[in-house]
């Protein structure tokens, strides 16, 4: 193919010279095409109106459009929805249907019958429109033609008419039918008419239909699409026009893809050379294992040299059967950057399947893979989707402002819209500082108020422009110190205005090339800011201003979308780095704590002793930064020593990381080495591990070296506690006979079973740390010998304490009243020295008990009850108190105690071979009354001991806590005047008894074997010992009653 034309002049382009800001544009903004001001052109609902469209310019001065509407019903009699070609004139949003066949289907008499010849009845007359200059061609494909043959048949031949001078006359072309039935006129038309002049087209017209060929008027090279070819993959060839032989193929890649049902003919990178874009539809994409989905693709094939393409270049619709590629338009250089540009429809995509056209620019590599812009349908699906870019034709201006406009067709909605391309405005600009390095010390600008002298930067906007034939107005937005956030102080503002702020407009006059405008900025004082190593970003965003436009403008300009609206400049402060104005600090941190143990309990304040050092040159805005771990709180910095320097620092949260930051000085100068000292309390050991850890460093906002080493601090973390358990009897002593009281047999109450004996335990922690799940166990003298000792009445807690016993207390369902807390139970939970509470009576104490030893009674030698109790948390200085209410069971103590010895002797001899048995009985009673019994003494201990089982930290000690101790109860006996005399009844039943076991006795050995019963047998046994003499058999029985 020869080269194309090379495009119209960029009249609309102004490289101007402004100040602006870096401009964050958005991936996909509407472009150079205005969707405000629209030419919707409208047609009879059902007719199909926009299924075909074109521009009709038969002179420079006259545009109109073209439509299509095949299922439109004409003035043609007996013909139904044979389809039109409208003429809709621009800008008046009328159409007017082009009579090209006002006739009824032709007749030819057969075997005496007149019938029809041809059949224009849906004949989809206008499904295609091309025009060129003042000629029109338009085509029913779905025309038919009766064959002369008996049986009557038709055949669907197709058929275009040709309109030419400005629709005054109009030729039909059908070159299908069959020749032994054209009539004359036809062949006339046919032989008389240049079809060269209607297959023609000018340089830039490449945009086919429905796979037609596509070329220019120089080179005849055709392009044609086969999508059901290649066994339904597709095809598209290139054919020579001159002999109509095939010269290149391009193949699809996914059968049933619909490739080739679309192509377009473009020089998209400006290379010279035309390029080929191929639309396929239907294809599918596939993602991963999903299903396949079909979004269809439009292929660029770039053509390098003659007939030599490269790999093509493939855009993928975006919606899922919104049949992207169904339509491609070569637009022309719609942006006029020198690149042709292109329009693709997908008619059934958008919201409600309304449809869209998407526009591609061209560059030098091929097409932007992104839209600038995406033309939305405005017509709802109703019976069948509006088909908004089923049908698309550019480059052509119907405006006359050198810009190519587009049509779109619906044919769905019946509307064909023209969207007109607004002119771009290209700007350049320029941002000259004087000076860029600000010297804080040259202060030569002067206030105008308070008449302070400040340092100055002077900004020069220096734009540029072509020629421009009518004013513009540039709106502007000047930020300085941009960088900086919301709320932060700026450090330059504006010397007029003392903002950092300001709004202001550009004009460019017309014919004028140059435009400059300066502005005055002063720096702040440096005590107001503390940011001096950053640059200073100025930036300028601007726009054009709409309402400057001349009111004779129907379509705005619009810069340009390729191009930024906005520049950025920096200046730099000068700070005392060397000539390069660039600070490379050494930054060095040491740090230890004041100690290096913690104990959980404890006050435990931490302090840190810092040693910052800058070994190279200045740090700007040099602050410590210390992490706070979770288990401290920062307390303040210390300023009670004279070796260390008072910092102020700040406590922040960064990203929920809790920090002190403190100030080391802007900046921290070159040899700064002092040390500081910064507290914490260490409280929260909850979750503490063995170790907490302080993580510290110097930061700088210097671009190189900023940072300082990072330092570690680890301070262990250990658990103790000391537990004490102690306890006390009350009364300590009881002294027996009680005065004026009498046993009973079987008490009923309280007092009738003994005197009042409590125990009181104590488990206290002195700390510091806290304890839990602590185990406490009570072993309690209870009985002996069946005969109650320590009767339990009632036990009572205090604290986190929660008790059970080994067997059931208070059997003999003894009355008790539930007393409250005794003065010797507050004593011990709230630490006072209160005396013991004993009550005494006035009695003489035998002498004798203070000298012979007590009999103890415990869980050794008599049964005792297992009160079992769990501690709960303890923390440093509290306590848990158990308290055991119980009586002296006084009748096991007051009992007549006796003893009756029993001894019985049986002796058996012989004599003159007779075997004689002499039986011995002696009895002896012991008797112990009341002055005998004071001599026994008895202590009844009770045994305590807890264990801790864990505390309530990650840490545990390497030992836990355990003691026990044994609180006894004194039992000893007083000498009042009152007789203990056994009674004589109690004697003289001992004595039966004594009685009663010999006669037991007796019978028991009246039974023995060895008694010989007869003299004969005696004799017998006589001599079986032989002389020997006889054994003697001794028994001897004894046994003590009490």
């Amino acid at each position: 193919m020869l080269p194309l034309s090379r495009g119209r002049p960029r009249r609309w382009q102004h490289p101007l010279l402004l100040l602006s800001a870096l401009l964050w544009a958005p991936a996909l903004v509407a472009f150079n095409l205005d969707e405000e001001k629209l030419t919707v052109y409208s047609g009879p609902p059902g007719s199909y109106f926009g299924y075909s469209v074109d521009f009709y310019i038969p002179d420079p001065s006259t545009v109109s459009v073209l439509v299509g509407a095949p299922k439109a019903n004409t003035t043609q009699p007996d013909i139904v929805e044979g389809g039109a070609v409208y003429y809709c004139a621009w800008p008046a949003a009328r159409c007017r249907q082009i009579p090209f066949d006002n006739t009824n289907n032709r007749k030819i008499k057969v075997n005496g019958t007149r019938e029809p010849i041809e059949f224009k009845t849906n004949q989809w007359f206008g499904a295609t429109v091309k025009a060129h200059k003042e000629k029109v061609v338009a085509c029913a494909p779905l025309y038919h033609w009766r064959t002369l043959k008996e049986s009557p048949e038709k055949d669907p031949v197709g058929t275009c008419y040709v309109a030419i001078q400005n629709f005054s006359a109009y030729a039909e072309y059908s070159p299908c039918r069959n020749s032994q039935v054209i009539t004359a006129s036809i062949a006339d038309i046919i032989a008389n008419y240049s079809f060269k002049d209607i297959l023609r087209k000018l340089a830039r017209e490449k945009q086919t239909g429905v796979a037609p060929p596509s070329y220019d008027d120089n080179y005849m090279e055709l392009v044609a699409g086969v999508p059901r070819g290649a066994q339904n993959f597709g095809y598209v060839s290139i054919i020579n026009s001159s002999d109509l032989t095939f010269i290149q193929n391009f193949t699809g890649e996914q059968m049933a893809s619909y490739f080739g049902y679309t192509v377009a003919v473009s020089d998209v990178n400006n290379d010279g050379l035309d390029d080929i874009l191929v639309g396929a539809p239907l294809f599918m994409e596939r993602e991963f294992e999903s299903k396949p989905k079909e979004v269809g693709q439009v292929y660029l094939y770039l053509q390098e040299s003659a007939f030599l393409f490269q790999d093509a270049q493939i855009l993928t619709g975006t919606e899922v059967f919104g049949r992207f590629g169904s339509a491609i338009a070569h637009l022309g250089d719609l942006n006029q950057d020198g690149y042709n540009d292109i329009a693709i429809g997908a008619p059934f995509a958008g919201e409600d399947r309304r449809g869209k056209v998407l526009i591609y620019n061209g560059y030098s590599n091929g097409l932007n893979p992104n839209p600038s812009q995406v033309l939305n349908g405005a017509w709802a699906s109703q019976s069948m989707p509006s088909g908004f870019g089923f049908t698309l034709r550019g480059d052509s201006d119907v405006d006359k402002n050198d810009y190519p406009d587009l049509i779109v067709g619906a044919f769905g909605a019946g509307k064909a819209v023209v969207y007109r391309a607004r002119p771009v405005v290209t700007v350049n600009a320029h941002l000259i500082l004087n000076p860029m390095i600000v010297n804080p010390d040259n202060k030569t600008c002067q206030l105008p108020v308070s008449q302070l002298l400040v340092a100055c930067i002077l900004d020069k906007e220096h734009e540029s422009s072509v020629s421009v034939f009518f004013d513009l107005v540039l709106k502007g937005e000047l930020q300085l110190d941009s960088l900086k956030q919301k709320g932060a102080v700026k450090r330059t503002l504006f010397f007029d205005y003392h903002q950092s702020h300001h709004y202001f407009s550009i004009a460019i006059e017309r014919q004028k090339q140059l435009h400059c405008q300066d502005f005055l900025v002063y720096l702040r004082d440096e005590t107001e800011f503390r940011d001096k190593l950053s640059p200073i970003h100025i930036n300028f965003n601007y726009s054009l201003d709409e309402s400057s436009f001349e009111d004779n403008l129907t379509v705005k300009p619009i810069l340009n979308y390729y191009q930024k609206n906005s520049l950025a400049e920096q200046a730099y402060i000068l700070v005392d780095c060397g000539e390069d104005n660039l600070c490379i600090p050494d930054l060095q941190l040491f740090a230890v704590p004041d100690t290096d143990q913690l104990i959980i309990g404890e006050e435990n304040c931490v302090m840190l002793i810092i040693n910052p050092r800058n070994d190279g040159e200045g740090a700007y805005e040099a602050e410590l930064h210390i992490k706070i771990p979770p288990e401290a709180d920062y307390t303040g910095v210390e300023r009670n020593s004279k070796a260390l320097r008072v910092l102020s620092c700040d406590y922040k949260m960064e990203n929920e990381t809790r920090m002190v930051v403190c100030d080391l000085g802007n900046p921290m100068v070159a040899g700064a080495n002092f040390s500081t000292g910064i507290r914490f309390s260490v409280q929260h050991f909850e979750n503490a591990d063995f170790s907490i850890n302080f993580e510290l460093q110097i930061k700088s906002s210097n671009k190189i070296n900023p940072t300082s080493n990072l330092v570690n601090l680890h301070i262990n973390i250990s658990a103790v506690a000391q537990v004490q358990i102690r306890g006390v009897s009350h009364p300590p002593t009881i002294i027996l006979p009680l005065h004026n009281w009498e046993p009973k047999e079987e008490p009923t109450k309280e007092e009738e079973v003994g005197p009042l004996v409590e125990h009181i335990y104590e488990l206290h922690n002195i700390g510091p740390s806290a304890i839990n799940n602590t185990v406490l166990h009570v072993g309690w003298p209870v009985s002996n010998r069946e005969e109650f000792l320590l009767y339990i009445l009632h036990i009572q807690t205090h604290g986190p304490l929660h008790c059970q016993t080994s067997s059931p207390i208070n059997t003999m369902q003894i009355k008790f009243a539930v007393p409250e807390d005794t003065p010797e139970l507050a004593a011990f939970l709230y630490n006072s020295t209160i005396s013991h509470y004993i009550r005494r009576r006035d009695v003489t104490v035998a002498e004798p008990h203070r000298k012979n030893s007590a009999k103890i009674l415990n869980c050794t030698n008599v049964k005792c009850v297992l009160i079992s109790c769990t501690v709960g948390q303890l923390e440093r200085g509290k306590s848990a108190a158990l308290k055991i209410r119980s009586r002296l069971w006084a009748q096991t103590f007051l009992e007549v105690m006796f003893s009756i010895h029993i001894h019985y002797s049986l002796f058996l001899y012989t004599y003159k071979n007779i075997f004689y048995l002499t039986r011995y009985l002696k009895i002896k009673v012991i008797k112990l009354n009341g002055e005998n019994r004071k001599n026994e003494l008895y202590s009844l201990s009770s045994n305590v001991s807890f264990e801790v089982k864990s505390m309530p930290y990650k840490v545990q000690p390497a030992k836990l806590p355990e003691g026990s101790i044994a609180i006894r109860t004194s039992v000893i006996w007083s000498t009042p005047n009152v007789s203990f005399e056994i009674p004589l009844w109690v004697i003289i039943l001992a004595i039966l008894l004594g009685l009663l076991v010999l006669a037991l006795l007796t019978l028991a050995l009246w039974k023995m074997q060895c008694a010989c019963k007869t003299y004969g047998e005696k004799e017998k046994c006589a001599s079986e010992h032989r002389g020997e003499e006889a054994s003697v058999c001794f028994s001897q029985a004894s046994t003590s009653i009490s």
